[in-house]
């Protein structure tokens, strides 16, 4: 069982803008977009499969002269044959057919899972990664004198260059190996991303939430999330150790079964990254309509 939910007085503005949400947790089913539409609609501009410059990944201009990289940041837990086993779960019903990550940082991750889909022959689904390429709290604060993470999120011009290195990896492996059919970046919040999805009607059926790691930041991406998961649908994450996200997960179940459970309950997992791992990710599925 999760924590107990204390006063109303005692909790922030944002948790309790979230519980509010809860009424209509439930959510409905959506549209699930192509990447063709995805692209129109997020960058203003009409793919064309035979001109590299109408897309976004390959027409990346990398004005910093930014490398790929992908041992720089090692700690993607997502693994092939972990997303493999999710896929197992929800393919039965024909999914996935958009899939969402919420905290992309250089990519790894969304490459993972275009791997995995790839070698499926599902190389048109689309992987919309949602970030704002900021940084969290722990990189801003320990940059100047953890050197890893320096590296990670090197600051140029005063920001942090997290992007760029997403687009870099990206556009290395739809050049060479992955369908250039999967991955788009939306640069924005996690709760920005959410509510432009809400309000085009698009509904993820597989989303990997792997964000703020807060409290109370991810009871908030929960519950957005979850409201426009389609039915059916697998909503999962990292890093269920971090006690802020055990926290907020818990929460969320007992908080939506205790009002939906008899109709639309939660199944909530925790499983190990792989055999032997110390990390946990947590998984929960939508009841079919």
């Amino acid at each position: 069982m999760g924590p107990a939910v204390s006063p109303l007085r005692r909790w922030p503005v944002a948790w309790f803008a979230a519980t509010c949400l809860l009424q209509d947790a439930a959510g409905s089913s959506g549209r699930v977009p192509s990447f063709e539409e995805l692209h129109l609609q997020l960058y203003g501009i009409e793919l064309q499969d035979d001109d590299n410059t109408t897309h976004v990944v390959l027409n990346f201009s990398n004005p910093y002269n930014i490398r790929p990289n992908f041992k720089n940041y090692p700690h993607s837990n997502l693994l092939p044959e972990f997303f493999t086993d999710i896929l197992d779960i929800i393919g039965l019903d024909g999914m996935p057919r958009f899939v969402v990550e919420v905290g992309s940082l250089h990519g790894h991750s969304a490459l993972q899972m275009a791997t995995v889909l790839d070698k499926l022959e599902m190389t048109r689904v689309p992987i919309l990664c949602i970030d704002p390429f900021t940084g969290d709290t722990n990189m801003w604060a320990s940059y100047q004198e953890d050197k890893a993470v320096g590296g990670w999120v090197n600051i140029i011009d005063g920001r942090m260059t997290v992007f760029d290195q997403f687009m870099a990896n990206v556009q290395f492996a739809v050049t060479r190996s992955v369908s250039r059919h999967h991955i788009l970046p939306f640069q924005a919040t996690s709760t920005v991303g959410a509510r432009w999805l809400a309000s085009k009607g698009y509904a993820p059926d597989l989303i990997f939430l792997d964000s703020a790691h807060e409290e109370d930041e991810t009871f908030l991406e929960l519950v957005l999330y979850f409201r426009i998961l389609q039915p059916g649908g697998v909503l999962f994450g990292d890093d269920y150790g971090w006690p802020a996200v055990k926290k907020d997960v818990h929460a969320f179940v007992d908080q939506h079964n205790a009002k939906y459970g008899a109709d639309n309950p939660i199944d909530l997992r925790v499983v190990r990254a792989r055999e032997g791992a110390t990390n946990m990710l947590w998984i929960m599925r939508k009841a079919k309509i």
